[in-house]
């Protein structure tokens, strides 16, 4: 069954359960979803209303543009969700693999490798997406329903929290690969991630609590 055919009990019961999946990063894939879905609101209550009839032509066109951009983003976090329950399933399958003799220990270790650079992958290209989607909800704060903007800040903080969980994700599978000549260009590219989501989180957030709670003059 897929994640987005769930329940939101389901999800939930299955995330606090035994079970093998769902777990960290597929929680991080939905997050990233939710960010951009509460984005996607903000626009669907500002399209068609006043405050939209006040833009300009290249602003309302954009900001049309922008929603069908976040409603593809949902579906590829969505996506993002289930490619990641498949690479731990097919990480914990290859350390199942038999290791009864020479060849086997070969495979079996190479089997490892492999998936583990799969599962260090699907969190990564997540945080690089998500990084992606501050311009979107950039956008929704300067321009959308003023009314909705604690809504976008939602969005920003939950964008923030995706990317933070994404590499948290990365880094527990590159552990398993700190002898490979990709690690510490990994690590640098986790570190720049973090660092430019943190700065678009702050700047954002400041635009929007001087919109929802401007300081006393």
């Amino acid at each position: 069954m897929l994640f987005k055919d769930y329940t939101v009990d389901k999800f939930i019961l299955e995330l606090s359960s035994d079970a093998p999946s769902p777990g960290g990063g597929s929680t991080a894939a939905l997050v990233a979803a939710l960010s951009s879905s509460l984005n996607s609101m903000v626009y669907s209550l500002t399209i068609g209303k006043k405050v939209f009839e006040k833009l300009s032509d290249n602003e309302k066109n954009k900001m049309v543009k922008l929603q069908e951009e976040a409603k593809e983003f949902i579906k590829k976090a969505q996506n993002f969700m289930e490619q990641d329950r498949d690479d731990f399933l097919s990480l914990m399958d290859s350390y199942k693999l038999p290791k009864d003799n020479e060849e086997e220990i070969i495979i079996r270790k190479e089997k490892i490798k492999e998936n583990t650079m799969q599962a260090m992958e699907t969190p990564l290209l997540l945080a690089e997406e998500c990084i992606k989607f501050y311009d979107n909800i950039e956008f929704a704060i300067k321009h959308g329903n003023k009314n909705l903007i604690s809504d976008a800040g939602v969005a920003t903080v939950l964008l923030h929290s995706a990317i933070e969980s994404s590499i948290i994700n990365v880094k527990v599978n590159l552990n398993f690969l700190r002898e490979e000549e990709i690690c510490e260009e990994i690590e640098n590219k986790c570190k720049s991630i973090l660092n430019i989501s943190y700065v678009k989180k702050c700047n954002l957030m400041n635009e929007v609590e001087n919109i929802i709670y401007p300081k006393k003059i």
